[in-house]
């Protein structure tokens, strides 16, 4: 069996359609692994459609860049689920005690 190169505009049209459709149904109808259909979506997702081009490497710094914008999307996510517990403690306290702020 021989294996075809897919390009760069066969890969985003693929991996449009797995998104539409199912992912196992498009790797059937283009006899691709549906692990390869995930893996062009998350090279399309970090470095858009020209990460998908045969070779290409996404860049370091964007990769850093990409990753401490998650951790810092995290770190408000718990800061603001924090401070949401204390609004509703502080909000139940003054119930108890009659006392407003």
């Amino acid at each position: 069996m021989s294996t075809r190169k897919l390009t760069l505009e066969e890969k985003v049209k693929i991996v449009q359609e797995a998104e539409q459709i199912g992912f196992t149904e498009t790797s059937l109808k283009y006899n691709v692994s549906s692990r390869q259909i995930y893996r062009w979506r998350d090279k399309l997702q970090n470095g858009g459609s020209k990460a998908l081009s045969y070779g290409s490497k996404i860049d370091p710094e964007l990769k850093a860049l990409k990753e401490e914008n998650i951790q810092l999307k995290k770190l408000v996510a718990k800061l603001a689920l924090t401070v949401e517990i204390k609004e509703e403690l502080l909000k139940k306290t003054f119930l108890r005690t009659g006392k407003r702020f």
